[in-house]
């Protein structure tokens, strides 16, 4: 008799890989008191500021918050809040309120050292660069501060009317001595950072109604890259404002570039990825829940809000969806990275401060074999 042996062996091991995983670790009101109004539009991006991160909200006011704990560190309350964000330079706070003043503050201890008297709200970020800090107030002017004392340098007024005009307003952006800008009328100017005076000009909101310039420049290799609300995405010569080319969506928010890809969150709620040399589409993303803000990344992904959605994390290779967080009421103002930290922070349309930490998660899997 034979007898036929059969071994069965069982090889198993536990491999150990790693995931990306979002975890909150820490969430606070940005809000003095409760507020059950209808204005939810939340869109100063966080800011970094050493060991603090400084919030205001489009309500009551502006804080700082201890970035390990979210305890708030100091607070000042100003009516209608602080939309348009703040800039730092040296411990110094630079901000426009909805109150209708320019603010430096103290950024360590939130105590007023200057105001500048604007007459209308601040809906943008200002810009510090040298001895100046450069703002465009709500009424289309681009003021020029002394930025230790608050006296005005120039003042450069747009006096053009716009029809019909979404509520916003352009960051100024500063290059080899040259500021460029955008309004509400459609009109895209490069001035002269020393005293104001325009270079050159050029039109392009050529609608009747939301011309409006509102996402910030950005410069390319190439050309400016910018967007008008309600007609297309502009790269333009940066000696004269000659359009090298055009893609036609409209655009709220400042494109992202890497390498040689253009990133554009659109106002049709789509993500459209350009070649940076001819504007072509390469890719795009669509039904975005509300319109993406302002892109920008994080180790090997594409970070946003979505502005009736969550925070989303998007692979840069594929586009493919890989973590998303939901902080209730959508996502209107750019989320603030840290690099070197893998921290996200964001405000949400109900006011409230998130910090998250972007980790590897390990997944465990069992794996087994029969051999004969």
């Amino acid at each position: 008799m034979k007898w036929l042996l059969f071994i069965i062996s069982f090889n198993y091991s536990f491999g150990t890989q790693s995931a990306p995983h979002l975890e909150r670790q820490w969430s606070r009101t940005t809000l003095s008191t409760s507020h059950l109004g209808f204005r939810y539009l939340n869109r100063m991006p966080p800011l970094l500021a050493g060991d603090f991160i400084i919030q205001g909200n489009a309500v009551d006011g502006i804080s700082a918050y201890d970035r390990n704990s979210g305890n708030k560190k100091w607070e000042m309350t100003l009516k209608n809040g602080v939309e348009g964000g703040a800039a730092l330079d040296e411990n110094r706070l630079y901000f426009g309120a909805n109150n209708g003043k320019f603010y430096c503050v103290d950024a360590l201890s939130g105590k007023v050292l200057w105001t500048f008297k604007l007459n209308s709200e601040s809906l943008t970020q200002p810009l510090v660069h040298g001895d100046f800090v450069y703002h465009v107030a709500g009424n289309n002017t681009l003021y020029s501060l002394n930025k230790k004392t608050g006296e005005t340098v120039w003042v450069k007024t747009n006096s053009a009317k716009a029809n019909m005009t979404v509520r916003g307003q352009t960051a100024p952006v500063y290059e080899s001595g040259i500021l460029y800008v955008g309004s509400s009328d459609g009109g895209f100017v490069a001035v002269n950072a020393q005293n104001g005076r325009e270079l050159w000009s050029k039109r392009i909101g050529d609608d009747k109604k939301f011309n409006d310039v509102d996402a910030r420049v950005v410069l390319s290799q190439h050309c400016l890259l910018v967007s008008s609300y309600a007609n297309a995405l502009y790269c333009l010569d940066r000696d004269n404002g000659t359009i090298k080319w055009r893609h036609d969506f409209g655009g709220y928010n400042a494109v992202l570039v890497i390498e040689d890809k253009v990133y554009f969150p659109t106002v049709d709620n789509e993500i459209h990825v350009l070649d940076e040399d001819s504007g072509k589409l390469l890719k795009k993303v669509i039904n975005l829940e509300g319109m993406a803000t302002e892109i920008v990344r994080l180790d090997n992904f594409l970070v946003y809000g979505e502005s009736q959605g969550s925070l989303v994390l998007r692979e840069i290779s594929t586009l493919n969806k890989a973590l998303e967080f939901d902080s209730g009421l959508g996502v209107f103002a750019r989320p603030t990275v840290d690099t070197d930290k893998n921290q996200i922070y964001l405000i949400s349309n109900d006011a409230n401060l998130y910090r998250l930490d972007l980790t590897q998660r390990p997944s465990n899997a069992f794996q087994w074999s029969i051999s004969q």
